[in-house]
């Protein structure tokens, strides 16, 4: 059993995009870690924005974004395929992780003025 608490959704004042402005549809919060640079585990929190222009192509959005784009709203009887489906996604989006290279090419690029 897990120490580390259950991921939480927030539906209402959700954040805009971190990465398009617009406006987001959901907010997933979840335990997180890290190795620093001596090896150690470090415990921190991850917020992720469900956008339905950037996550429309994501494979492990695509139900979620469906049962918002359907039903607009949740009630009684979506509830629970709403649970699901946002526990895949968060579960999903839990594994991933950061490309280290690509972070580091991106704040090249931003050091040099070009973002």
């Amino acid at each position: 059993m897990s120490n580390e608490p259950a991921p939480v959704v927030q539906l209402d004042d959700v954040p805009p995009c971190g990465r398009c402005g617009r406006p987001g549809l959901m907010l997933t919060r979840f335990s997180n870690s890290w190795k620093n640079q001596r090896g150690e585990d470090v415990p921190g929190i991850r917020e992720v924005v469900l956008c339905s222009s950037c996550d429309a192509a994501d494979p492990a959005a695509v139900q979620l974004l469906a049962l918002f784009d359907v039903h607009g709203q949740l009630s009684e009887q979506n509830l629970p395929l709403f649970a699901d489906l946002a526990a895949d996604w968060t579960a999903e989006i839990a594994r991933r992780r950061v490309n280290e290279q690509d972070l580091a090419d991106e704040e090249e690029r931003f050091r040099r003025g070009e973002l």
